[in-house]
């Protein structure tokens, strides 16, 4: 009997100090990403790599977050120091097409051979992606194309061959 009340206190005394280090860690490290929008006038979310984790985190823009509007911001990298582009150098959109509420996107072949491989590389290209178009203009799914042809996967990873959906477990915190 007194090894278990040993075995718990023993437990209790982990426990707190998980969430001390957990609080101290919180409160010093810089977590807030500033982001400078209206939040009265239209805004959408474009997501970006996380450098130190595998999370998509968004960066906000003004606009009405139009399919076009989305992908140009994609492509074009994050404004902000603390983010990682999802797509690799030298990526270009080649088209894209809607029918019903997926969304069929058309890339350059350097999606794959400008890849630098990876699970979480190709977790954070692909859902990057998906994230950012899935609820444009009635986009619910959106399947990959490279050079118009489907894919089996960008980097041996991830199933390509249908279409994707948004990914919520993928996305970390934000502050608006």
């Amino acid at each position: 009997m007194r090894w278990k009340r040993g075995l718990a206190g023993a437990v209790m005394v982990l426990i707190l100090l998980f969430l001390a280090r957990t609080v101290l860690y919180l409160v010093t490290e810089k977590h807030e990403m500033p982001v400078s929008i209206d939040a009265m006038e239209p805004f959408y979310a474009v997501y970006f790599g996380c450098p130190d984790s595998v999370y998509l985190i968004p960066e906000f823009y003004q606009g009405q977050g139009t399919i076009e509007e989305r992908l140009a911001s994609l492509l074009a990298g994050p404004r902000l120091p603390d983010l990682a582009a999802v797509t690799p150098e030298g990526v270009k959109l080649l088209g894209y097409n809607q029918h019903g509420d997926v969304l069929f996107l058309n890339f350059s072949h350097h999606l794959i051979t400008n890849h630098p491989g990876g699970s979480a590389g190709e977790i954070i290209t692909v859902y990057g992606i998906v994230n950012t178009v899935v609820g444009a203009q009635g986009v619910r799914r959106v399947q990959i194309l490279v050079e118009n042809r489907p894919v089996l996967t960008l980097a041996g990873h991830l199933d390509l061959t249908e279409p994707l959906e948004k990914d919520y477990e993928l996305l970390g915190g934000s502050h608006i």
